[in-house]
């Protein structure tokens, strides 16, 4: 998942370490990253795009107070208006309420509609205020409506429907607070800095900037969300600098192509130019011409948001491909019924958060519809590849190629309709597991040559403070009669960058915990094999990788795997141990 992932190569930590287990929590800024450990031994660093290690929307407190401040000053609908009061009523209920919610407050411009499917009144209310349909808040009144409104979604109410919702709503807000000890409105109000990767914060114009040194970054140019979802610096200079533009941005917008599906557009308006991957790449290049004159080193977090979805990419890249010629996904009829049973709940659209090839209120996308998302993913990666170019011809044209390590890798992968799914999630597979690096060092690393062995996200700080020359933040003296262990979770990479050493066995441990599952999953993988154990359940995964590379035989109730199985089982635990890391290290007897 997204923000473990980017927590994990921050940090060299595991998520059970670094405690950012899901999508959802926020990296502690209390723990050493690497943009901090670099800035503090001399490094002047920057990001540009993309960062994702805190909330990307408000938490449900914060949120309630969030839409009921937007309602009273954007309450333009008469279902707006109506749910404005009803919430109103609910909170004065609950909470001791300012008479005015707003409190002079000033809404900031916006984009609106960002999603292209706000199809129910409750969904085109959240989205005009901000807020995604698919956050905790927005679920938690669409279940009060749909326990209370026989025939949804209506664009209007019954009076008696109205007063079913609201004591609904009252009763499920009631838990909330007196859960969290909350007894008055002021108790839920928030400093927007302390959510300031939070797409609310930003659409309402609470915070135009990221603060100084965020995780040890001592600037940013910060674009957060994805596609027609974007937001952040980019959004506010595209606003200003290309209102044309900026209208271009709804997909709805009639220059615009769409797809058979609501999150493909087949073509966008949105010129080259005015996209925040240029916008991005024009940051980094703004920064690498800041740096060639300077002494200091520097580090460059340059982070695309794309590929993602919804899937839109400008021209030429949008129509670059055709579906017709695209690789099928790699699946087998009857699949689902070998592998774990949230699987195929994850099909038929059981979770709102997260879908499967069907959605509510309707296919998000049929089978016969994933190429058209496949071949304008393949338009997506293309254009990344054509602004990477950019950067990498900036850096070049500085004279700051050749002492410059270059590292170009992913969070995660995307199942593109791989074993009947679609996007990130629960699972365990390569397509969203295996994620390639490219390494270069001129001079330093060996050049043109494909290395293939198992690694993960927690090598890449200790790599890097290696090939730095940085000392660890877990360093200590240790007498030579010790050997203890590492306080890595990860290891180096440089014997092998550098030629050193040409293979590094290596098996490692995958780890995603999805609480609306219920679920922790840990997932082996070595040379070989692919051991998925489940906490609590009899059911798992295993796969031979040699004998079935696109994984589509689960072999977990194999009775000729069952040594195999076995013997996988104990080297997970060796590894779960190992990989601990001794942190922090012994520093005496005693």
């Amino acid at each position: 998942m997204c923000t473990p992932a980017r927590s994990t190569m921050f940090t060299g930590q595991n998520p059970h370490q670094h405690g950012v287990r899901s999508n959802g929590v926020a990296l502690s800024r209390d723990i050493p990253a690497l943009p901090e450990l670099l800035s503090e031994d001399g490094y002047r660093t920057h990001s540009a795009g993309k960062i994702h290690l805190d909330l990307y929307t408000l938490p449900v407190p914060q949120q309630v107070a969030h839409i009921m401040t937007e309602l009273s000053t954007q309450a333009d609908t008469p279902f707006a208006k109506r749910l404005r009061d009803t919430l109103s009523g609910v909170l004065h209920e609950l909470l001791e309420c300012p008479d005015d919610f707003s409190e002079g407050r000033t809404s900031g411009e916006s984009h609106e509609g960002f999603s292209g499917r706000a199809k129910s009144p409750l969904a085109r209310v959240l989205e005009a205020i901000h807020v995604p349909k698919w956050s905790d808040t927005a679920l938690l009144f669409r279940e009060a409506i749909e326990n209370t409104v026989e025939d949804w979604p209506a664009d209007s109410l019954s009076e008696a429907e109205w007063d079913a919702f609201s004591a609904e709503l009252e009763r499920q807000l009631a838990g909330m607070f007196e859960e969290l000890d909350v007894t008055e409105f002021s108790e839920l109000q928030y400093d927007p800095e302390a959510f300031p990767e939070a797409r609310e914060v930003w659409e309402s114009g609470r915070i135009d900037e990221l603060p100084e040194s965020y995780y040890g970054f001592d600037t940013t140019d910060f674009t957060g969300g994805h596609v027609n979802e974007i937001f952040g610096e980019y959004k506010d200079w595209l606003r200003e600098t290309h209102p044309d533009a900026y209208d271009r941005l709804d997909f709805t917008h009639p220059d615009n192509t769409r797809g058979n599906t609501f999150q493909v557009l087949d073509e966008w308006s949105l010129p080259e130019s005015a996209h925040y991957n240029h916008w991005i790449s024009d940051r980094s290049i703004d920064f690498l011409e800041e740096q060639a004159d300077e002494d200091d080193p520097f580090f460059m977090w340059c982070s695309y948001p794309d590929p993602h979805n919804p899937y839109a990419a400008p021209e030429p890249w949008g129509s670059m491909y055709d579906p017709a010629d695209v690789s099928p996904p790699a699946r087998r009829e009857g699949e689902l019924e070998d592998l774990p049973p949230f699987y195929n709940d994850v099909y038929e659209g059981e979770f709102f958060q997260l879908q499967g090839l069907y959605t509510d209120p309707r296919p998000e996308v049929d089978e016969g519809s994933v190429e058209e998302l496949i071949a304008q993913t393949y338009g997506m990666v293309s254009y990344i590849d054509y602004e990477v170019g950019r950067v990498m011809d900036a850096l070049e044209a500085q004279g700051l190629r050749e002492d410059t390590i270059v590292i170009f890798l992913s969070d995660h992968g995307a199942m593109m309709g791989d074993h009947w799914m679609l996007r990130k999630g629960p699972f365990q597979f390569e397509s969203l597991l295996h994620v390639p690096a490219i390494w270069s060092w001129p001079d330093e690393f060996v050049e043109d040559e494909r290395i293939e062995t198992t690694c993960s996200h927690t090598d890449l700080l200790p790599t890097l403070l290696d090939c730095c020359d940085v000392t660890s933040p877990h360093a200590a003296y240790e007498p030579s009669y010790r050997d203890d262990p590492s306080s890595w979770a990860g290891r180096s990479l440089a014997p092998l960058l550098t030629g050193e050493v040409d293979e590094m066995e290596r098996s490692v441990v995958i780890e995603n915990d999805e609480d609306y599952l219920g679920m922790r999953a840990r997932t082996l993988i070595t040379d070989r094999y692919k051991l998925t154990v489940y906490a609590g359940e009899e059911y798992g995964e295993l796969f031979d990788l040699n004998k079935d590379p696109k994984e589509l035989h689960n072999r977990w109730n194999d009775s000729e795997y069952a040594e195999t199985k076995n013997r996988l089982y104990r080297e997970l635990v060796d590894e779960l141990v190992r990989q601990e890391g001794a942190v922090p290290p012994r520093r005496n007897v005693a």
